[in-house]
């Protein structure tokens, strides 16, 4: 895929351009607003994070992920998640329905937040 250049704007998910690096799915993404967590505990990142995704097939039912993220203004190094994705091979197997609902995070752990909306940093 063709470099798009960097994002105009930052968003919630910011920006990916994907490649190929032999049989390795490459996502690089820039672009990310600084309003989103890695987790419920409110573990934050700037708008300089960085993540780099790797998929690499490693049978017919396993991917094998890693995620490199860099952000200098939060974390002292990057940082490397590895996991296996599996395939469901049931025959009954179903995938569930997921609703997002609008502003669903901020009511639940908005009062978690570094700098919770509303607040002079919050602005």
């Amino acid at each position: 895929m063709e470099d798009p250049g960097p994002a105009q704007v930052d968003s919630w998910m910011g920006q990916s351009v994907g490649h190929w690096e032999g049989d390795t799915f490459v996502a690089e993404g820039s672009g990310f607003n600084d309003q989103t967590w890695f987790d419920r505990a409110g573990n934050h990142h700037s708008a300089s994070m960085t993540v780099v995704e790797r998929y690499t097939m490693t049978s017919p039912d396993h991917i094998l992920y890693e995620a490199t993220i860099e952000d200098p203004e939060t974390f002292s190094r990057p940082w490397m998640i590895r996991m296996p994705l599996y395939r469901h091979v049931n025959e009954d197997a179903r995938l569930g329905q997921f609703k997002c609902v609008e502003f669903v995070e901020e009511l639940m752990y908005g009062q978690l937040r570094k700098n919770p909306i509303g607040s002079e940093e919050g602005r």
